[in-house]
């Protein structure tokens, strides 16, 4: 299912007020995917130029992304070379980063049912009711019980991402 406009949107404002409070790499992801599918700005990872971002181009930075966020070596000269990127330019090593990347365009491309964010649900006038709203505390990065749960939240991802990648690591997509 493809998202609706007012989807991506209230996806784009929570995502924004998420990484004004937290500066948290995977809702980075998220924005960059976003803003690199609907405005004029370079791939998230491969920093690709062209326009406009055709299906295969967004599934060959799902594919990368999901790579990466799984904890995978870089690609091979000749998956590059099917990626139809002769030099590797790839802006890896940040698996949060890369994670919130590979949510957002999973969830574009209708191979993630559920958004990278819990979205609103709005009222059948449009509104945002009182209860749905969302209020996003700072992190606390040196609390111990701040750090677990940030450990806990990045092997859960990790094992997320590394179960994708085990479905699609042979099925590179060929834009050459």
């Amino acid at each position: 299912m493809v998202p609706s406009v007012q989807q991506l949107r209230d996806c784009y404002q929570l995502d924004r007020q998420v990484a004004d409070v937290t500066g948290a790499h995977e809702t980075l992801g998220h924005i960059l995917a976003l803003e690199w599918v609907c405005a004029a700005r370079p791939a998230p990872l491969t920093e690709r130029p062209e326009r406009p971002v055709t299906r295969q181009l967004a599934a060959a930075e799902n594919w990368l992304a999901v790579r990466d966020a799984a904890g995978q070596d870089p690609p091979s000269e000749v998956e590059w070379r099917r990626l139809g990127l002769g030099l590797p330019v790839w802006l890896a090593g940040n698996s949060d980063f890369s994670y919130g990347v590979w949510r957002m365009l999973g969830w574009l491309l209708g191979e993630l049912r559920e958004p990278p964010e819990e979205l609103w649900q709005r009222d059948p006038d449009g509104s945002i009711p009182p209860w749905e709203q969302r209020y996003v505390t700072p992190p606390k990065p040196d609390s111990p019980a701040w750090l677990a749960a940030r450990q806990r939240r990045r092997d859960r991802q990790r094992a997320e991402a590394l179960a994708a990648w085990q479905r699609v690591r042979g099925r590179a997509p060929v834009l050459i």
